[in-house]
């Protein structure tokens, strides 16, 4: 019986493992304004939805907790806009699905994008400063990234392997 339990919980282990290597593969992104401009304390503020396209091949429900992040322009020191996320956002096990992030960002600098002419638009010109919180069931990980190029945020995203902190 001893052998039976042994061969069972290695069989077990073994899986778990095997699966655990699986991590989400994000597969696009897309961002929508989710109301109007409005007029903050420390700003312009907007809502923004930043929708992922993923694809979940684990068993495990993966949460993105907390993302904050400071965005800048270029090579500049001032801060241009702060982005926050103000509840959770899951990705199901074994899934294909689009995950739908409330964002809320405050400009601080709003006059810079209006006098910043056709570049002012261009994600391109942007970093971001950004600490994220992802968990893996009772396993959490801690990203943070400096002058994060705005372009590249899907290969940020899709790096989202979990340990314990």
């Amino acid at each position: 019986m001893k052998r039976i339990l042994a061969f069972l919980c290695t069989a077990l282990l073994l899986t778990a493992c095997h699966d655990a290597s699986k991590d989400p593969v994000i597969r696009g992104y897309r961002l929508q304004p989710s109301g109007g401009l409005g007029l903050g304390a420390n700003g312009v503020t907007a809502g923004l939805v930043l929708n992922l396209d993923v694809e979940n091949p684990s068993s495990a429900t993966y949460t993105l907790d907390t993302l904050h992040a400071y965005v800048y322009r270029g090579d500049e020191t001032a801060r241009f806009a702060e982005v926050t996320m103000p509840e959770t956002a899951s990705i199901a096990p074994r899934s294909n699905q689009t995950v739908a992030i409330p964002l809320e960002v405050v400009l601080l600098r709003p006059l810079a994008l209006l006098s910043g002419g056709e570049d002012a638009l261009d994600l391109a010109q942007y970093v971001a400063d950004i600490e994220m919180t992802v968990r893996k069931g009772s396993l959490k990980k801690r990203i943070h990234k400096e002058r994060v190029p705005l372009k590249e945020l899907k290969d940020l995203l899709g790096n989202m392997k979990t340990e314990t902190e």
